[in-house]
């Protein structure tokens, strides 16, 4: 019996047609996202365009945050990266250097690298649950910008980590020292 692989393999022709048709249709799937987004930005923008303004952006809220500005949002917002940052960055940043440099290779490290990638793939909404419990809850912070700094920290110091490592593994040993 001939199958469907064993033609492919023999004849170049059949991977090239399967090869076109997946290029394609990921092509089109491509497409169709960004024509969905651009729709959306669209209807955004179009229904938006009279109640945006500077006065929108640089006031505060009123009646009952229904009206009003973004203006504490936007400083909120921004303080809370810069704390986040703070906290998180040299951390992330020791750790990578810790692992890539000084590190042997242990069980130790192995468990480090393994909670690292465990980190890596839980939810953002456990990570708020754990920054509920531990900071405002445990550590009294209340509903704060720390408290969410520091639950964002948490959230982002595995990517840092990691892209950290990856950063520090391309640049050759010759250079590192």
């Amino acid at each position: 019996t001939i199958s469907v692989n064993s033609f492919a393999k023999t004849s170049g022709k059949g991977k090239d047609i399967k090869e076109t048709a997946v290029v394609g249709i990921t092509q089109i799937a491509v497409l169709l996202i960004i024509a969905i987004l651009v729709v959306i930005l669209g209807i955004i923008i179009y229904q938006g365009r009279d109640k945006f303004s500077w006065e929108f952006i640089s006031s505060f809220p009123t009646d009952g945050m229904t009206k009003g500005g973004i203006f504490p949002a936007l400083i909120g917002t921004f303080i809370l990266v810069i704390v986040m940052s703070i906290a998180a960055v040299p951390f992330g940043t020791i750790t990578a250097i810790y692992l890539t440099e000084y590190a042997k290779q242990s069980k130790f490290t192995q468990t480090i690298r393994m909670a690292i990638v465990t980190l890596a793939g839980v939810p953002s909404i456990v990570f708020g649950l754990f920054g509920l419990g531990l900071f405002v809850v445990a550590l009294d912070f209340g509903a704060s910008i720390l408290a969410g700094s520091l639950t964002l920290a948490c959230m982002i110091l595995p990517t840092i980590i990691v892209a950290s490592e990856e950063a520090l593994k391309s640049v050759p040993k010759y250079m590192r020292e």
